[in-house]
């Protein structure tokens, strides 16, 4: 029976927690969660009479946690989630678009097919994240068990502090199952306590968002002000993934931070969706809209506490690059910089982490390869989540000046052009040569003049050593472009120690080795937009079989809560306060900015050729967070909130940041625009012009051809996405239709069951 599947034995909890993939029927809510508790003590009492069984039963309540990278194709016994065939969050924002058109991603958003009564046979569709598939009501009613009876372990087994400690852990793996469901869906019934024989489903209506936001803190405080709660794990090379109090105070801002935002906080005191009715208001937002501002001030609060924690107790800190004595330009600087963005969020062991989620048993490595490395590939392109031109061009220069690419295609073409002078020639074979009669050139040589801060620069630079074949790399913007990104020439690893770029390059452009013709097909393809994700990727791994991967023995971890997301939050609290603080919010992103050799975000306005390349009128941060930016949904913004949310997927890309900054803040401009891809050709000189040559820098072309060297120049434009378009681009972002699309429908299956749930706006 699906209600005793909490009681079995506590040995068996722990087997299931050896992978997210555990043996156990799903559980939904109206059938399980909301459901009657078991009227045998018989397994509670073999549980809980014994403290290891009591210790593995709540490790098998952690081994149902959120991990936000798809990784298996396990069916409906692992959360849904976790499937490919359902996908990530990340690739219906504006800065990733997923070519795979296999996944729930595409066939119920980009084709905007979704609908309440969605049901795929195998489970796997819409919502990407499910209301009664993950596994968090099984977790929620677990640790109410847990709650009830960890008290009647031995004593002598178990001190009291122990017990109180697992008490605080368990109420944040039960907050943390509740909020990632909150966030997608608004108010959701609150399961207050594990259910006893003989309740009955109608007592357990959907809850207001007020109720649900006051419990989840409710039940942080009481773990935060347990005295038991380390504010650090007491043995992190064994106990690392285990809640703290450092945890718990982060996760109470993340959860603050969405309440106070527009979504659920309008300032005007409206819905997001202007149709919605008087009875479904209290479940997507607070209705006392004089209470605005004391929400802020909330959020505001909660970073106060965390960040003053930090101050006193320590321990956790951003990961800082270890740059040698030898290396003396800014340039020959970046490789470390990159390195200690990548160790900061990859390694176990980071010190900047304050809460990670991993998966165990899928391959012999135990990385989690199967489905986001090995599905990432050529032959298997299904994790295809490309970058977009838009969220590349949003990573400066390595000194700080913001990438603008007419400024750049200025410094390209002779004449100040922006444009290419272009001679298309049909060939033979039917493809098209492209001739280039107008790159500056050297006035003596001849020679394509690769000037820096252009658009043959505008991803690596180097020259080709004498006798040699393979540029020196030297890396020209943000490090953590190379590390959110593959781009067109990186080198395919960087050394774990010496930070040292090897392998042979990338190459992106049009019939390149890796690219292929994906950026003209775009469908079902690796490189669709001519970029590629490398984040928790890193190198080619199982794509070409390269166990010297950059990733291939590490863990891949699931990174829930971290230092540098706090730090933007903390940024964002200080300018939304009652009384802001905009020159502290400064520091808190320029922590994050100068781990990877970035100048102080304030620049961006002081410094008027910066200035005009974003766009931006204030000339201080201070004018800049008082500056309104009117969006096209009609909303309104400060440029000092649009470069601190350029700032936070810089910093936090793939890590479902961007999805829910899109819908807190209610970017439904961002959902609604054609987004664009980047085609490269590349270029060779024949005589006084330049004309494309569509073959890969491999075989015959780099092994037998002596004087061919690494290809250094490109022919670039910006090229729209077609491929698994979006049915919502360029439609109205101020309209309903738009709209509804901010907060998930609830299962139709789930509201005939008549216990309380009442839909969200647009999906009736």
């Amino acid at each position: 029976m699906k209600h005793n599947i909490l009681l079995r034995s506590a040995v068996a909890m722990l087997a299931a927690s050896a992978t997210f993939m555990a043996c156990t029927d799903n559980i939904a809510v109206g059938n399980a969660a909301l459901d009657k508790a078991t009227s045998s003590t018989a397994t509670i009492d073999t549980v809980f009479n014994n403290a290891e069984y009591t210790r593995q039963f709540l490790v098998g309540i952690y081994s149902k946690q959120y991990y936000g990278l798809p990784y298996a194709n396990g069916g409906a016994n692992m959360p849904h989630s976790g499937n490919p065939y359902t996908g990530k969050f990340d690739g219906l924002t504006d800065c990733w678009h997923l070519f795979w058109n296999g996944a729930a991603v595409y066939g119920q958003y980009y084709t905007g097919a979704m609908t309440a009564t969605t049901n795929r046979s195998d489970g796997l569709d819409g919502p990407l994240y499910s209301y009664d598939k993950e596994f968090q009501w099984y977790m929620i009613r677990a640790s109410h068990i847990f709650l009830q009876n960890v008290d009647r372990a031995p004593e002598a087994d178990m001190s009291q502090e122990e017990k109180n400690r697992l008490k605080a852990e368990a109420r944040c793996l039960m907050v943390d199952a509740f909020f990632n469901t909150f966030q997608h869906f608004g108010g959701i019934p609150i399961m207050d306590h594990a259910l006893e024989t003989g309740e009955v489903t109608n007592q357990f209506p959907r809850n207001t968002v007020e109720e649900c936001v006051d419990w989840m803190e409710c039940q942080l405080d009481s773990a935060i002000n347990e005295s038991a709660f380390p504010w650090i794990t007491s043995n992190p090379a064994t106990m690392n993934g285990r809640w703290t109090k450092a945890g718990a105070m982060a996760l109470k801002c993340k959860l603050l931070q969405f309440a106070a935002s527009p979504l659920l906080n309008p300032k005007d005191g409206q819905p997001y969706y202007s149709g919605a009715s008087e009875e479904v208001r209290p479940y997507i937002m607070y209705t006392d809209a004089s209470k605005y501002q004391e929400r802020w001030d909330k959020f505001a609060k909660a970073c106060d506490d965390f960040y003053n924690a930090l101050q006193s107790n320590g321990e956790y800190k951003m990961v800082e690059a270890v740059i040698p004595s030898t290396a003396k330009t800014p340039t020959s600087k970046l490789p470390y910089y990159r390195l200690a963005y990548r160790q900061g969020y990859f390694l176990n062991a980071s010190t900047e982490i304050l809460h990670s989620v991993r998966v165990y048993g899928n391959d012999p490595m135990s990385t989690a390869r199967y489905g986001w490395h090995e599905w990432y590939s050529k032959d298997v392109p299904r994790n295809s989540y490309c970058p977009t031109h838009e969220y590349v061009e949003k990573f400066s220069w390595y000194d700080g000046e913001p990438f603008n690419w007419e400024n750049a295609a200025k410094k390209t073409y002779n004449d100040n052009a922006t444009e290419p002078e272009l001679t298309e020639e049909v060939q033979s074979d039917g493809s098209t040569k492209y001739i280039v009669s107008n790159f500056v050139t050297n006035k003596l040589t001849g020679a394509i003049t690769r000037n820096a801060k252009s658009l043959h620069t505008m991803f690596v630079s180097g020259d080709v050593p004498g006798g040699g074949r393979q540029i020196n790399t030297s890396l020209t913007r943000d490090p953590r472009l190379y590390e959110e990104c593959i781009v067109n020439g990186q080198n395919m690893n960087l050394d774990w120690t010496t930070a040292s770029m090897t392998g042979y390059p990338w190459e992106l452009w049009y019939n390149g080795n890796d690219g292929g013709t994906g950026v003209l097909t775009q469908q079902n393809t690796m490189f669709g937009s001519g970029y590629g994700f490398n984040k928790y990727y890193l190198g080619t791994g199982v794509y070409n079989n390269d166990q010297s991967a950059d990733s291939y023995r590490f863990p891949t971890q699931w990174v829930a809560l971290s230092l540098p997301e706090f730090y933007l939050q903390y940024a964002e609290a200080l300018v939304m306060r009652s009384n802001p603080d905009v020159a502290k919010a400064v520091q808190m992103v320029d922590i994050v900015r100068s781990r990877v050799g970035l100048p102080t975000m304030a620049k961006i306005w002081t410094s008027s050729t910066w200035r005009a390349a974003k766009g931006y009128t204030a000339t201080t941060a201070a004018g800049a967070a008082t500056t309104v930016v009117t969006l096209d949904n009609g909303e309104t913004s400060t440029e000092f909130m649009e470069e601190l949310l350029d700032e936070r997927v810089r910093e936090l890309g793939l890590t479902n940041a961007r999805w829910f900054d899109m819908v807190r803040l209610k970017r439904t401009d961002w959902m609604t625009k054609q987004l664009h891809g980047i085609m490269q050709y590349r270029m060779i000189q024949k005589g006084t012009v330049f004309e494309s040559r569509h073959v890969a820098w491999v075989g015959s072309d780099r092994e037998n051809d002596a004087s061919s060297t690494q290809p250094l120049f490109f022919l670039n434009s910006i090229k729209p996405i077609t491929g698994n378009s979006r049915y919502l681009w360029n439609k109205d972002p101020k309209s309903d239709e738009v709209k509804k699309w901010l907060l998930a429908p609830l299962p139709q299956a789930e509201i005939n069951k008549q216990y309380g749930l009442v839909q969200n706006p647009g999906w009736e």
